[in-house]
């Protein structure tokens, strides 16, 4: 890899590890989600990053896919397992990590430390060469020993520029040929449930991204086009939005019929398990990786 380009794949994974530190520490009881979002933009921001997607706050049984927003009334409740997931880029060059906090009880203490110990066990797998069902296998043996479930819809992914999702799929259960190769940078995220393993979509989310300009024109096209000069091909909340208008939903709303953008649903654990998940970025070397976000 360009030494140049690493260094910046490094940055983007110290801030993006820092901020999600920001998060956990500023989730707490009674703690507006609304909260940690701001928190955790604002280190990325600070750090000399950006926002690679918008700040997954997933609660409970919502396996990924909720991002807060100003004026959400959520709020964090004793017993809640909140997932927070949290990406940035530098110039486009992607790190992503998430982590699961329970808070002010242990219920669930056992179903986090099944996430976190799939994911120093794929981190001991990963190597040039090595089939996807190998890791994700393995991933699969570590969260069934500890007596709960991996979600099988539900996968790591491959990173390239500004792609977040580039093609390349790191299952959580033993499936899949594709080989891992040298060079290749790896998102890697075990989830844990003690539902019925598999999530399900739920209703339309506040995280969007660009499907294509179609056939719009005027304010349509302007709109577009500035969505697409600020994000690029990766994912946005709606209140990003705000910076263009301040009456941008309904703008949104009509690319989104048009089907110039789309909105993700939020994914909820099928038999309304709840759900766990860690989450690191690494690069894949010669004879294993180098985690870009520990």
């Amino acid at each position: 890899m360009d030494k140049e380009v690493l260094k910046r794949y490094i940055k983007a994974g110290r801030v993006a590890r820092d901020a999600l530190e920001a998060g956990k520490r500023t989730c707490g009881v009674d703690v507006p989600y609304f909260n940690v979002v701001k928190k955790v933009e604002k280190i990325i921001r600070k750090g000399g990053a950006f926002p690679a997607f918008p700040v997954n706050v997933s609660v409970n049984e919502l396996g990924a896919h909720y991002t807060p927003y100003p004026g959400d009334g959520k709020r964090f409740k004793v017993g809640d397992v909140v997932k927070i997931d949290v990406g940035c880029h530098v110039d486009g060059y992607i790190a992503d990590n998430a982590l699961t906090v329970e808070l002010e009880t242990n219920r669930y203490s056992q179903m986090i430390r099944a996430a976190e110990e799939a994911l120093d066990m794929a981190i001991k797998t990963i190597r040039p060469g090595i089939r996807v069902k190998e890791v994700g296998g393995n991933i699969e043996r570590v969260i069934n020993a500890a007596g709960y479930r991996p979600i099988r819809n539900l996968t790591g992914h491959r990173m390239e520029r500004y792609i977040l999702h580039s093609g390349l799929s790191i299952p959580n259960i033993r499936r899949g040929r594709e080989k891992i190769e040298e060079g290749m940078i790896l998102a890697v995220e075990p989830f844990a449930t003690d539902g019925k393993g598999k999530v399900e979509n739920s209703t339309k989310g506040e995280i969007y991204i660009l499907r294509g300009k179609r056939k719009l024109k005027g304010e349509e096209m302007i709109f577009y086009q500035w969505l697409e000069e600020n994000f690029n091909t990766l994912p946005f909340a709606s209140y990003w939005c705000c910076a263009y208008s301040d009456d941008h939903i309904p703008e949104l709303r009509r690319l989104e019929r048009r089907g110039a953008v789309m909105s993700y649903p939020l994914l909820i654990e099928e038999g309304r398990g709840k759900v766990s998940q860690r989450e690191h970025t690494m690069l894949v070397t010669d004879n294993g990786v180098k985690v870009l976000t520990a």
